[in-house]
């Protein structure tokens, strides 16, 4: 018989206490050998120890689930149609019978879950009458943790449109681990997962996921309330904003100088010699302007998890709330070591010398139709390629597009691959995007990245602009 459990309305507390109480009447008593009474079970069951809560049981599942075993007591066409990570497929009988004790003993938790709770209740009373006190029911089912933790805020009744936006970025991440997971090393096109990380290079949730512990992991994402809800376990965080200098109405612009990134990387426990993994999750170029903030000070021992925390997620690797405490470092920015930036003046002088261009910003900013800068337009002979036709985003990551269909369309634009060629975009933050993209996926040695973009050479009346698609 399935246990559907849509139309009861019987708490599991109660379903438990009627359970209890029934094998109470029934002799169902202690039994000698470490069991439990019925009156000791009515008394677990009062103060709450005979469940958990699907939020709780979310935390422990998104967390890896140590010392947890999560049985599935559905129907066996049930369970493979949907499950909760990790879990295993038991009927009734089979995790209450005598050989199971030893096995369901060694564990911190056992967790008995099923569409409602009628069926993991019985099997919590026969359990706790043979003596486990570490036995617990979905409160619910799966019908409840559905509702509470795989439903978004903007779905459920009475949800407002401020909780639904803040809600939003931790449930992306929710939903991928529980129903969009993926095998891991599947859709992945750049990760070179090397033995050691010595140079700007791409990697893996595997590749990661192997090394936790041993290489700094740096959370890109702009909101500190979306990095505090779900992170990889020991991410410390590292918005780009604070690493660029404000700049009036246009927000944050240049990057700051090679002593303020050094302290912010000091305190985020990276020193000289650290690799690090960067991630972001819904902007790519979050994770790419750290990069190059942390090139611009002579970093080098680092890489971009592919598919970003998204990803990450979906591969169903752990996911926690609990902020780590980096013991801070002194890091010694080193002389000289920024050779891919250019300013205004020395790109200036190139356009003579036959610099390439390559402006990512939307085109109707391109071709100068809308402008928020001193002037429209765009630089000189500059060719156009939004940043965003770089990437594809999935319910399971945000992936940088196949390496073939990449260069192939980067050729099209007639960018000669060995030749000088600046990156630019609107402040300079997308163009980071596309510059890691040229230099260190397409190999375009020769690349440079315009750390104003059009924002500064707008202000510079001096120097000329152009309309149109200049293609």
């Amino acid at each position: 018989m399935k246990d559907s459990n849509n139309n009861q309305v019987i708490a599991l507390g109660a379903m438990v206490l009627l359970l209890a109480a029934a094998l109470m009447v029934g002799g169902g008593g202690t039994s000698g050998g470490g069991a439990a009474s019925s009156n000791e079970r009515l008394a677990a069951v009062e103060t709450g120890g005979d469940h958990i809560g699907s939020s709780e049981l979310a935390t422990r599942i998104l967390a890896g689930g140590q010392g947890m075993l999560l049985v599935d007591v559905r129907p066996a066409d049930e369970y493979a149609a949907f499950h909760l990570p990790r879990a295993v497929n038991m009927t009734v009988p089979t995790v209450t019978a005598d050989a199971m004790l030893p096995q369901l003993r060694q564990q911190e938790l056992v967790v008995l879950y099923s569409n409602g709770p009628a069926h993991p209740a019985q099997a919590w009373v026969e359990l706790t009458r043979k003596g486990l006190t570490n036995v617990r029911v979905l409160d619910g089912g799966l019908e409840q943790f559905r509702a509470e933790v795989l439903t978004p805020v903007s779905l459920r009744e009475g949800g407002d449109e401020v909780a639904a936006k803040e809600d939003a970025a931790r449930m992306a991440l929710v939903r991928a681990f529980f129903l969009h997971p993926v095998a891991a090393g599947t859709k992945l096109h750049w990760s070179k997962d090397p033995a050691e990380l010595a140079a700007p290079t791409v990697v893996s949730p595997s590749w990661l996921a192997e090394r936790l512990g041993k290489v700094a992991v740096l959370d890109a994402r702009a909101s500190g309330s979306e990095y505090s809800a779900l992170h990889v376990p020991g991410a410390v965080f590292f918005p780009v904003k604070p690493l660029r200098k404000e700049h009036g109405s246009n927000g944050p612009l240049f990057l700051e100088e090679p002593a303020v990134i050094a302290d912010a990387l000091g305190k985020a426990g990276v020193g000289n010699d650290t690799p690090v993994v960067i991630y972001a999750e819904e902007k790519m170029q979050d994770a790419t302007l750290a990069a190059l903030a942390m090139m611009h000070v002579g970093h080098r021992k680092l890489a971009i998890l592919e598919g970003g925390l998204l990803r990450w997620a979906a591969e169903q690797r752990p996911l926690v709330a609990a902020v780590p405490s980096p013991a801070p470092v002194a890091y010694a920015p080193r002389a000289g070591a920024d050779n891919f930036t250019i300013d205004a003046t020395e790109l200036h002088a190139s356009l003579a010398k036959g610099m390439q261009v390559l402006d990512v910003r939307p085109a109707d900013f391109f071709r100068g139709e809308k402008s928020t800068e001193a002037r429209p337009g765009h630089i000189p002979g500059a060719k156009n390629r939004l940043y965003k036709q770089d990437l594809v985003r999935t319910d399971d990551g945000q992936y940088w597009r196949a390496p073939d269909e990449l260069a192939r369309e980067y050729a099209a634009l007639g960018l000669v691959k060995d030749a000088p060629l600046t990156v630019s975009c609107r402040t300079g933050h997308t163009a980071s995007e596309s510059f890691f993209v040229l230099r260190y996926l397409l190999g375009y040695d020769n690349v440079r990245w315009y750390n104003g973009s059009w924002t500064d050479w707008a202000e510079r009346k001096e120097l000329p602009a152009a309309m149109g698609d200049g293609q």
